[in-house]
């Protein structure tokens, strides 16, 4: 069982990814917490499965995970996600689809999950909780907007430069294999980025 100071610290965080997209007052976050489950992602277990179930929205208060499309035998990089944040493969979720890809732990992870039914439930309850869900899947489909936008019209240089600003802790965490597959270039093009960039 973990301490009420570590609990404290756990919710503290679980607030403040909820507050990155509006302020909440404490009975809402309450009703939050209350129906949230604890949960741990080993390093290498799915969080969620591609083409399985996806009902559930994750707050990760530590850990790293990767979002993954396996195709063909082969894995591409879709998305990482660095805690505190929200876990989960947003757009299936929302439309109450099957996952288009996976979410797998990169380490060891620990998560405080609501699924979708309860989320419906919270956000009925007050109109707060219905604005902060209607914020949240703003916030969720301009995300994916932007990254088919970078896809289209930004060079390798300039996403790599956006994920290091983004999440400068994940170069470092992450093989270079899966930064490469998220900038959609092979190793070895990531490397003469990387060289570039480290001489500019």
């Amino acid at each position: 069982m973990f301490s009420a100071e570590h609990i404290a610290r756990d919710h503290a965080l679980v607030r403040a990814v909820h507050e990155a997209f509006m302020p909440i007052d404490d009975e809402t976050f309450q009703a939050i917490v209350d129906h949230m489950t604890y949960t741990e992602v080993a390093k290498g277990q799915e969080f969620i499965s591609q083409g399985g179930p996806n009902d559930r929205l994750g707050v990760m208060v530590d850990g790293l995970m990767r979002g993954v499309e396996f195709i063909d035998g082969d894995d591409h990089t879709q998305m990482f996600f660095d805690s505190p944040c929200f876990v989960t493969e947003y757009v299936g979720f929302l439309r109450r689809k099957p996952a288009c890809f996976s979410i797998v732990a990169l380490e060891d992870s620990r998560l405080y999950v609501l699924t979708y039914d309860d989320l419906q439930k919270l956000y009925s309850m007050s109109k707060t909780g219905e604005r902060l869900g209607r914020m949240i899947a703003e916030g969720v489909i301009a995300s994916v907007v932007e990254e088919v936008r970078s896809f289209r019209f930004d060079s390798a240089t300039e996403r790599y430069e956006e994920l290091v600003a983004r999440f400068p802790r994940i170069v470092q965490r992450v093989p270079q294999y899966m930064v490469a597959s998220y900038l959609g270039v092979t190793p070895e093009s990531l490397s003469r980025i990387r060289a570039k960039l480290s001489r500019s």
